[in-house]
């Protein structure tokens, strides 16, 4: 491909976008399947883009778009609703996890794979998409309460995605107990966001000292990506460190009163700062989160998919479904999970997979060969995003009766 047309293409692409956005506010038709559909076709139908090429940059592409929409997730995060809803954020996150890989590993088992296969595939399947959720999550009309739920949900779901497949690689691969305990520490979730907590805490003064100074909004942007580097580099968690990020230098006065330091002089982000901020980040995440999306779609595999890879695929879509709505059933009779019947719809279906199962899936498949789960997860990726839009759809028709 010569360099004008890859470069009209990518043109192309951002005016795609744009488009898919104005269909949502339209139709609410999500804009993740415009463009997966757009990759599918450039990449699978008509070769245009390389879908190996473009494999083997997908660990560091899906780092990068999960990285920026963790950020703007964070910054959009009120800490009073986080902490009032944050045990039950995490105990949703995480029953939803374990429902999910054990449906998911059932069905291996049932189609005749073995126990390590269908173990690894049902925590490829597990995680919920953040990349999918965060920013579809606050334009769904949902209640303020529930939309902070469902993003802690989304973020921490593709954490516990991350790390149960590198548990279950490091112990098939000789890790044993010792990598196990060392990987599944808590310690390391907690270190994560108290280093975040740290850094948002001092870099408001650091941008006061700069204030004269160009191009701070790139500057912050570094200090995440930095951040995010020296915590995966220290065996912990970037996701949560980049949330939490985020959440801080949102809401510095309310963290440093928590933390008995209502006395002390606040040095906030200033309005203009944090407005900045906002446009610089959210127009970041919008360039990037149209590449993911249409990079999604040239590494989907249904042209290798058999009929036994549907059924596999299809069979465990339908568990997944039947499994959230119990989960979410469960939370609502307990009043942990308040919802009328047309969020409960929206919430049910609010369960697509997306580019972090798929590089799970090339992970546990590169680790273990002969798995071949990236077809099968390809089904499920774009079933469940259609769910989406079963959901999104209900809910309008609900609202409009």
């Amino acid at each position: 491909m010569t360099a004008h047309v890859f470069l009209a293409l990518l043109g192309g692409l951002l005016v795609l976008a744009f488009v898919a956005e104005g269909l949502f506010s339209r139709w609410r038709v999500p804009p993740v399947l415009v463009l997966m559909a757009c990759g599918f076709f450039l990449g699978p139908v008509f070769k245009l883009f390389p879908a190996a090429a473009f494999l083997e940059v997908a660990p560091h592409f899906g780092a990068l778009a999960f990285l920026l929409i963790l950020f703007e997730g964070g910054l959009d995060l009120h800490l009073p609703d986080v902490i009032h809803r944050l045990s039950t954020g995490v105990k949703l996150a995480s029953v939803g996890f374990f429902v999910a890989a054990l449906l998911g590993a059932g069905t291996g088992l049932a189609f005749g794979w073995s126990l390590e296969k269908a173990v690894l595939f049902g925590l490829v399947i597990a995680p919920i998409s953040g990349a999918v959720v965060l920013p579809l999550a606050p334009r769904l009309g949902l209640p303020q309460g529930l939309t902070t739920l469902v993003v802690l949900e989304g973020a921490l779901a593709d954490v516990f995605g991350v790390l149960g497949v590198s548990v279950a690689l490091q112990f098939l691969t000789g890790g044993g107990l010792a990598g196990l305990l060392a990987l599944g520490s808590l310690a390391a979730a907690a270190f994560s966001v108290l280093l975040a907590l740290v850094v948002g805490l001092v870099w408001p003064w650091a941008l006061r000292a700069l204030r004269e100074h160009n191009y701070l909004d790139v500057l912050t942007f570094g200090v995440a990506l930095a951040l995010w580097g020296v915590v995966e580099t220290l065996g912990a968690s970037g996701a949560l460190a980049v949330l939490a990020f985020g959440l801080t230098l949102a809401n510095e006065r309310e963290i440093l009163t928590l933390l008995r330091f209502s006395g002390a002089r606040v040095v906030e982000l200033a309005p203009d700062t944090t407005d900045s901020l906002h446009k610089f980040i959210g127009q970041l995440t919008f360039l990037v989160r149209t590449f993911f999306f249409v990079f999604l779609g040239v590494v989907v595999q249904l042209q290798e998919a058999n009929w036994a890879w549907f059924g596999v695929a299809l069979a465990t879509m339908a568990l997944l479904v039947l499994g959230r709505r119990q989960v979410l059933a469960g939370f609502a009779r307990s009043g942990a999970l308040p919802m009328e019947k047309a969020d409960f719809l929206t919430v049910w279906m609010l369960q697509p997979r997306g580019l972090v199962n798929a590089v799970l899936a090339m992970e546990a498949s590169h680790k273990l060969g002969g798995l071949h789960l990236l077809p099968v997860v390809s089904i499920i990726i774009v079933v469940s995003n259609l769910l989406v839009v079963v959901g999104v759809r209900g809910r309008r028709l609900a609202n409009s009766a």
